[in-house]
């Protein structure tokens, strides 16, 4: 009887291809889930209409805002975009160890020492030893304010 030959089991090439993948899982987060819904009006918040420019939110202003596991970092990318991150380090994963933006535009663990690229988007590590992004929440423009879940 004929048996079939699989270029993935003679080569071991689906094995390399699983630990590939298992082994290179950044995308994931270590920050556990919790409930994001902020609302931040760009007329109040003038300091986030420039290119470049953050805003920390930590402590919520309303018994309806939710701000994440440490808050929330809120970004006008260098493509005039928004986007939004928890301020927890990702490596730390304590809700008291929050990153902070540097005058490099980028954030950096006071602890860990990772930084993060932030104006791109993206909350991916560029040094340090956290090997994951920031936590990333979703950003809804409406007009003159910013709409933030997860």
């Amino acid at each position: 009887m004929h048996q079939p030959h699989h270029f993935f089991a003679k080569s071991g090439f689906g094995a390399f291809l699983l630990i590939l993948l298992l082994g290179c899982n950044t995308n994931t987060t270590t920050i556990p889930l919790a409930e994001v819904s902020l609302q931040v009006n760009l007329l109040q918040a003038t300091n986030l209409t420039a290119i470049g420019s953050t805003q920390s939110y930590i402590t919520p202003s309303t018994g309806l805002e939710y701000l994440g596991y440490g808050g929330i970092l809120v970004v006008h990318t260098l493509n005039d975009n928004y986007c939004a991150f928890d301020l927890a380090c990702p490596y730390e994963a304590q809700q008291t160890v929050r990153v902070v933006v540097q005058t490099d535009l980028t954030a950096k663990c006071p602890v860990c020492g990772s930084v993060y690229r932030i104006m791109d988007g993206t909350g991916w590590p560029i040094s340090g030893p956290s090997r994951h992004k920031l936590q990333q929440y979703h950003v809804y423009p409406n007009g003159y304010e910013l709409n933030i879940t997860n």
